[in-house]
Parts: C-alpha cells; sequence; structure tokens
C-alpha cells in the first residue's frame, strides 16, 4: 500500500533532475507491485531532522518484521565496485570515484532506529510483567535500485547481495519477508526468533513516519539536497502528539509553506518538471448518496470506481468530469485517498478519502 508517493521537485538542475527520475523509476515499480497490498507500507521520499543532523530516504517499505530502506541511483551508463566494496562509474567517457550507495543506506538506518527509539513509549506496546519493547533489534534490511538503463559490474567474488536494477527491486523486498516469514512458522525448529510489530504498533509508526517528516527549506540550488542538513525550527511542521492514536493518512499534513510538491508516481518517461508544471487541488467532495442523500460514503471498486454509502449501504455513480475543462478525468487511489486527474489540464485533484477501517 503506497503511504506517501513521490514529491516532485521544480529544478531546473540536471542533477536534481537525473535523481528524480531514477526515483520515478522505482516508485512506479513499488507502485505496481505493491499499491493493493496492506502488508507493505511504501514511503517515498522522506526526510527526517534531529537537531543538527538531517536524514533523506528515497524509499522506506514498513512491514510486520522491520523495515526496507531502498537507495535510488540514476545511472544511465555503468557502475562498477570491486572486491572491496569501492564505487566508480562511468561520467563522461571517463571513470569518476563514488560514495557506496550501501553504506548511504546503512546510515539512513542507523539515523531512523535512533529516531524511532527516542519515541519508543508511544509507538511500541510493552511487554510482560511491564517490560518496554524496543528497536534495536528491528531489521532494518537496505537495498540500491540501479536506473534501468544502467550496466552493473559486479565483483569477482560476487558480494554484492543488495544491488539490484530497480525493475527486480520488488521481488526482492518480496524474499526478504519470505526469510523472516520462514522463521516466524511454526515449522521452524532453529533458535532464531523474528522481531515482531502488531497492527497497532504499525499504524503508529506509519503516523510518526508521516507526521515527522519535513520538507527542506528553499536553496538556491538542489543538488545537495543530499549532503547538508537543513536546519528548521518544530513548528514548521506537524508533529504527532499521542501516536498511540492512529489517525487517517489524509489528516497528516504539511504545513510549510516553501516549495510546491506534487504527488507523483506515473508517467516516469516524461521530461520532469522543466516545462509542465501540474498543479495540485484540494476540492472537496460535493456527491451525496442517490437515495438517502447522506455524505457518509466510501468509494469502492468492482469494475469502475463507485460510492458506497455507510448509512443506507445503496450504491452511487461518481461523475469523475473536470471541473476545469469538462473532460472526462481518471480516478487514481492513494492509500485511503483518491484523486481525480485531468491529463488535458494537467491537474491532480484530492476529491475524497475514506474513513480509515478499525484495525
Amino acid at each position: 500500500m503506497i503511504i506517501k508517493e513521490l514529491d516532485r521537485i521544480e529544478t531546473n538542475d540536471p542533477l536534481a533532475q537525473a535523481g528524480f527520475r531514477a526515483e520515478s523509476q522505482l516508485a512506479f515499480y513499488l507502485n505496481r507491485e505493491f499499491k493493493d497490498d496492506p502488508l507493505f507500507l511504501i514511503f517515498n521520499n522522506l526526510r527526517f531532522e534531529k537537531e543538527e543532523d538531517a536524514c533523506q530516504i528515497d524509499h522506506l517499505v514498513l512491514h510486520r518484521y522491520g523495515m526496507v530502506i531502498i537507495e535510488s541511483k540514476s545511472v544511465t551508463t555503468c557502475v562498477e565496485v570491486n572486491e572491496l566494496g569501492e564505487w566508480k562509474r562511468l561520467f563522461n567517457n571517463a571513470w569518476q570515484g563514488m560514495p557506496s550507495p550501501i553504506l548511504q543506506a546503512q546510515r539512513q538506518s542507523k539515523f531512523i532506529k535512533a529516531y524511532l527509539e527516542a519515541n519508543v513509549e508511544t509507538l511500541l506496546n510493552k511487554k510482560l510483567f511491564g517490560n518496554q519493547s524496543h528497536f534495536a533489534k528491528m531489521p532494518i534490511d537496505v537495498l540500491v535500485a540501479i536506473s534501468d538503463s544502467g550496466i552493473i559490474q559486479r565483483p569477482k567474488n560476487d558480494k554484492l547481495n543488495n544491488v539490484f536494477k530497480a525493475d527486480q527491486i520488488p521481488d526482492k523486498v518480496r524474499e526478504i519477508v519470505a526469510e523472516y516469514q520462514k522463521i516466524d512458522s511454526l515449522l521452524n525448529f532453529s533458535l532464531k526468533s523474528a522481531y515482531l510489530l502488531d497492527v497497532n504498533e504499525i499504524l503508529r509508526i506509519r503516523d510518526f513516519l508521516l507526521a515527522n517528516h519535513k520538507l527542506p527549506k528553499a536553496k538556491s540550488s538542489l543538488g545537495n539536497l543530499h549532503s547538508k542538513p537543513v536546519s528548521s525550527t518544530s513548528s514548521d511542521f506537524p508533529v504527532i502528539e499521542n501516536p498511540s492514536i492512529s489517525k487517517p493518512i489524509s489528516t497528516v499534513k504539511s504545513t510549510a509553506p516553501q516549495k510546491k510538491v506534487i504527488p507523483e508516481t506515473r508517467n516516469i518517461n516524461k521530461n520532469v518538471g522543466v516545462t509542465s508544471k501540474p498543479v495540485i487541488k484540494v476540492v472537496k467532495p460535493t456527491s451525496n448518496c442517490s437515495h438517502c442523500q447522506s455524505q457518509n460514503l466510501s468509494i469502492m471498486y468492482v469494475r469502475n470506481y463507485f460510492f458506497k454509502c455507510n448509512d443506507c449501504d445503496k450504491n452511487t455513480a461518481i461523475k469523475n468530469i473536470c471541473a476545469t475543462c469538462g473532460d472526462r478525468s481518471k480516478i487514481r487511489k492513494s492509500g485511503l485517498q483518491f484523486f481525480i486527474e485531468c491529463e488535458k489540464c494537467g491537474t491532480s485533484q484530492l476529491f475524497h478519502t475514506n474513513p480509515a477501517s478499525k484495525p
């Protein structure tokens, strides 16, 4: 299930655009694989601040056994990794050294584990006899996604077992979780035991990550967002006061006005942010139940999307017509949120949020 979509930034920096295209490519594959799977919660573009430090994560997968952090790398030529884990890339027909994205993702995992541990009493349940659970033993696996057009030259010792092409990543995520499921199985006769999050803990962690995501403040160049921390006051962004109370995803919104961001996981092959600037609008639902006039509606899908009345239990058709041009629009689902998107106008309108189901 896609919990947080990719934030598209408006920039003319070629490096930032290339990085966004790589992230868009992987976000597309993750959306295709996990959009209807409630066991995998997908977050794109997360950024957290702690004191003078900041951590930006390209993609994070939350599952019942822990997390997977995925670092996207834009590679249109070739990357080579030697037996010592040293990376280099072919750029303008010349080899250049580059930092290891594996180590980068591992540093992100240490940051997020410490960040969650600082709020452990409100995020995790207590065990028997009142002992507090902790994040120290929670597995955080790391993967590196290389652009589909890139070439990976692997070391001879073949120890590069967490670097793959972008289209392979969803299957690797499922393989990781499948290994934890084997440990958690009743047929497991080893001494290993699986780290396990219950449903309420997962919901609290989900809401906590959304509420504490912080956009960087505006900069003259967006090319260095991954390397320089950006300070910000805590009042600029919402923080969950009591994460033990699960809130609908739609209620967690950033109030920061610094930069226009547009949720985006579709049309990854289009040019990014230079000429086209689609606008996202939030529109209150204007539809009532055609039978009892109630606005207590949920959107359901059977061949087509339709409203299901939660009061009289009858159905009402959705009129997905663009309010600007009058053309027929498409409906896109993201978690509990539903958007009407018009290709002609380049708009994406949030028009309905389903009520959160009780765990």
